[in-house]
């Protein structure tokens, strides 16, 4: 039997000082990355992570498959790209009109490429067999942000509402000890979410979670940060541009020291260590129902009244699964509730261990509940899902599950 291998890279998004301005962002508090997980053997994967806010644009998910398959022979069928979620990275314009609009979309779409080779030959030369331990302990860095106001549901610190506060590792343990790492947390890593310093520019930055990834990068270790359900996650604290920058800069500075704490309690707390021996990919298509989405993001205001109203057309969806030995990960594009996670891994027949991660192998905006659409809430306006769309995802976790016990009997 072919040994398995795996191996970890990661490389730094070049933004030059010479670049700036790069869409809204004058300069850079630090840098930005591309991580790769690659599995090489009998069924090759590779997991790609990209320090950015979102990938809806499907060609441009495509492009990256296809560079990561050249570049490390693996079909592009068997290859994820997230993201980390950070709100303050430079978006690819979605679709570029203008003479302009395409400059800056080639600029930074090399950049991202340039970086993607490179963490891939990285990943590529760390190959090696690995042993596999999981662990999943509290971090208290998550708050839900649905608040009841008197104009309707908005956006703020709901400490009665529900926030799944497990951190979830998995952690790939090399022969000279050194462990990379992929994590998964309810969390969007939002506290300089379009906030300027001081003279009024905005900031490239990884936020909490790179930074507090960073602080484990030592020694060439490498840990990704899947997203997990938090589309109605915050960060307990996030700046403000009413107070100077250096607030902001600390809140999300601490709360990334806080970030690392929980991953390295978490690596602590492994006790037992696999060798990885199965790797098994599954997939379960869905097609949802789509409704009118009448105001931008930034058009948005609360409101006690929406009507929802269906567009009579589907967009079609999928979850993904990948299995490492026991360990389940699956992956949706929507953001999901933290709560439905919980559901989905119900669903699904798993434990707490399951990673659910959002974002990945595209962008499709908020997947509301019925409670969303009832209560007007934030999620629910700023989507094109529509009512019933949750069920389906649903439905789609136990079609995967099933899929997978009857690939486990067949090995039997």
């Amino acid at each position: 039997m072919k040994t398995i291998q795996v191996g970890f890279g990661k490389a730094v998004i070049d933004f030059k000082p010479t670049d700036f301005p790069i869409r809204e962002f004058a300069k850079q508090l630090d840098t930005l990355n591309s991580r790769i997980m690659l599995i090489a053997g009998p069924q090759p994967f590779v997991l790609v992570s990209l320090d950015l806010t979102s990938l809806p644009n499907h060609r441009v998910i495509e492009l990256f498959k296809d560079k990561v398959a050249a570049t490390l022979s693996v079909a592009p069928a068997n290859i994820w790209i997230t993201v980390t979620h950070t709100f303050a990275a430079p978006h690819l314009p979605s679709n570029p009109q203008t003479a302009a609009a395409h400059q800056i979309y080639d600029f930074i779409l090399a950049k991202l490429m340039a970086s993607l080779v490179m963490s891939c030959q990285a990943a590529q030369q760390d190959l090696q067999p690995v042993k596999l331990g999981h662990a999943v302990v509290d971090c208290p860095l998550n708050v839900n942000r649905n608040v009841a106001t008197p104009a309707g549901w908005w956006l703020g610190r709901n400490f009665a509402g529900y926030s799944n506060h497990q951190l979830r590792v998995w952690a790939f343990q090399k022969a000279d000890g050194q462990r990379h790492l992929l994590v998964n947390y309810d969390l969007q890593p939002s506290v300089l979410d379009h906030l300027t310093d001081d003279a009024d520019q905005r900031m490239i930055s990884s936020d909490l979670v790179g930074f507090g990834l960073k602080k484990y990068e030592t020694d060439q270790q490498v840990a990704i940060f899947l997203p997990g359900a938090a589309g109605d996650q915050r960060p307990l604290f996030v700046g403000h541009n009413d107070e100077p920058f250096a607030v902001a800069k600390s809140l999300m500075q601490r709360q990334g020291d806080v970030f690392y704490e929980s991953i390295q309690q978490a690596v602590q707390t492994i006790t037992t260590w696999t060798t990885l021996s199965q790797v098994q990919q599954v997939a379960q298509p869905m097609t949802l129902p789509t409704k009118v989405q009448k105001l931008t993001t930034f058009e948005l205001t609360p409101t006690h009244q929406d009507d929802f109203e269906p567009t009579g057309a589907t967009v079609d969806l999928s979850v993904v699964g990948i299995k490492l030995n026991q360990l389940l990960l699956i992956g949706t594009q929507p953001e999901l509730n933290s709560q439905f996670g919980n559901k989905c891994r119900h669903a699904l027949g798993t434990d707490q261990t399951t990673m659910v991660a959002t974002l990945v192998n595209g962008a499709a905006k908020y997947l509301p509940e019925a409670r969303d659409f009832d209560q007007v809430t934030y999620q629910a306006m700023n989507t094109h899902l529509g009512r019933g769309s949750d069920q389906l995802v649903l439905k789609a976790c136990t079609q995967l599950g099933q899929k997978l016990i009857k690939e486990d009997a067949a090995k039997c």
